[in-house]
């Protein structure tokens, strides 16, 4: 087996397709199953394809992202002007990472004035490890760098080492899963209001992005909308419009 054959593969199981910086995935994965004790690609795919455990660390490896809070505001701006006056919001954020967008959502929604109690929002992710670290709800300084000091106070317990977890009434409003956009969804991940999905359309192929398409569009409420990544493309196989208000895009039901 080579590094196309483990590509392929993964392609299968998760959707995601490398194109660009394949010399750095190779990297990559040279290093990780050296480390794991496999001579070549040829015994660990083998290895990959009987441990499930073995598999969802190579997608840990290869589906970390850097990302930060407050991250495309007029996005989160747009977002509150959409549903403000919703009696219930209900948000998902896919894929969400380590929770950074989910959080960030819940606090831009609570800094205008719209009421803890009204807001539901879900984050999933094909990555372990970020589920995990959401769920603690910890993050370094830098992931907070573009979020004004006051709310930094506000919302966020300093720890040690330059590092601050968010507080436990926002945590008990935000509710994380470990998840393929394209595995089957639980009852609770359906009707919502607004879908944000950035940067994940990109790593698909164009088969998948009309899949991913269709499932985004089944799953928002009628009038529900849906916020991409500037890179990610809908292809138009279901009824979502496009719109463009204050030079921010998004698409509706």
């Amino acid at each position: 087996m080579s590094f196309e054959s483990l590509l392929e593969h993964f392609y299968r199981t998760t959707g995601i397709e490398f194109k660009e910086k394949r010399d750095i995935i190779n990297t990559k994965i040279s290093r990780f199953y050296t480390e794991k004790g496999y001579s070549d690609y040829h015994d660990f795919f083998d290895a990959l394809k009987r441990d499930k455990g073995l598999h969802q660390e190579l997608v840990n490896l290869l589906t970390t992202s850097e990302t930060y809070f407050y991250r495309e505001f007029a996005q989160l701006e747009l977002c509150i002007e959409q549903t403000k006056g919703l009696p219930s919001i209900k948000v998902l954020s896919a894929p969400c990472a380590s929770g950074e967008e989910p959080y960030s959502i819940l606090i831009s929604m609570l800094e205008a004035g719209i009421d803890l109690n009204k807001i539901e929002i879900y984050g999933i992710d094909i990555n372990s490890q970020e589920i995990s670290n959401a769920k603690n709800g910890i993050f370094s300084q830098r992931r907070l760098h573009r979020l004004p000091q006051a709310l930094q106070q506000k919302y966020f317990t300093a720890l040690a080492n330059d590092k601050y977890q968010i507080i436990p009434r926002l945590r008990e409003h935000v509710h994380f899963k470990q998840l393929n956009i394209f595995e089957p969804f639980s009852g609770e991940l359906s009707d919502f209001d607004v879908i944000f999905s950035r940067n994940m359309l990109i790593y698909f192929d164009r088969p998948a992005q009309e899949k991913a398409e269709k499932i985004f569009y089944n799953r928002l409420k009628n009038g529900g909308i849906l916020f991409l990544g500037h890179a990610d493309q809908i292809h138009h196989v279901t009824a979502l419009q496009q719109s463009i208000r204050q030079g921010t895009r998004f698409y509706q039901k």
